[in-house]
């Protein structure tokens, strides 16, 4: 792998700042691109290159409160790389680019995807969502349709045929904020002891990890972590 900070690093970090939110799959793409660009005779890189690539390029990005993340993110859905912008509250940024009404169902959004079981709503909920806005702002079903087609767009909610959840955008940058204000609904990985919003979770007892985290761990050990009975759930 390149040893210096390279265009390869710098036209990788574009890309993310343009993109915001890719699929692990089209960021590879753009890193085999920028490979053939600039190293044409190294061995063309695979997608588990992408993580070094980005530990790279991370240190860079430190002084602006600014990082590239590989997520993995719910099983159905592909693994995303985020950059993601660390400098000041994600809902500080919706303010500016939202009427009152509109902040108020975000965050009501964000309440109803962290108090229900598996972190998902079905699709028809969305509009009775509006109901629940705060008192003196409102929000019309018409514009809560088109705020959901922004949103997933943005990559701060996905949906899919089990309804709508926790975008790659949301699960990077709200998840500090979501874990402090719902403590006993949010979860964080036996493991790494980050934020987990979809893991997988021991067939006997409670605890959820990533499924990257659990792919490491049980490579040295069998049993799960906290039961320490052996572990069957699968990890493919």
């Amino acid at each position: 792998m390149i040893s210096t900070y390279s265009n390869i690093h710098r036209g990788f970090l574009q890309a993310c700042s343009l993109h915001g939110t890719m699929t692990v799959k089209d960021a590879a793409k753009i890193m085999v691109h920028l490979f053939g660009q600039y190293q044409p005779n190294d061995p063309i890189p695979d997608e588990q290159r992408l993580q070094e690539l980005i530990d790279q390029i991370n240190p860079k990005l430190s002084r602006f409160q600014q990082k590239i993340v590989l997520l993995e993110s719910d099983p159905k859905q592909p693994n995303y790389v985020v950059f993601a912008n660390l400098s000041d509250s994600p809902l500080d940024r919706f303010q500016t680019a939202y009427q009152a009404g509109e902040l108020s169902f975000f965050r009501v959004v964000l309440h109803e995807l962290a108090t229900t079981e598996g972190h998902k709503l079905e699709q028809i909920e969305w509009l009775n969502l509006t109901a629940k806005i705060e008192e003196g702002r409102s929000l019309t079903k018409s514009r809560a349709e088109e705020l959901l087609s922004e949103w997933v767009g943005a990559g701060y909610l996905v949906l899919d045929e089990d309804g709508i959840g926790f975008g790659p955008k949301t699960q990077v940058e709200f998840d500090r904020y979501l874990l402090n204000n719902f403590p006993d609904q949010v979860e964080q990985c036996r493991l790494c002891k980050e934020v987990l919003f979809y893991g997988i979770k021991c067939a006997k007892c409670s605890v959820s990890m990533h499924k990257t985290c659990a792919k490491k761990y049980f490579k040295k050990v069998k049993n799960c972590p906290a039961c320490k009975k052996a572990w069957t759930v699968a990890l493919d």
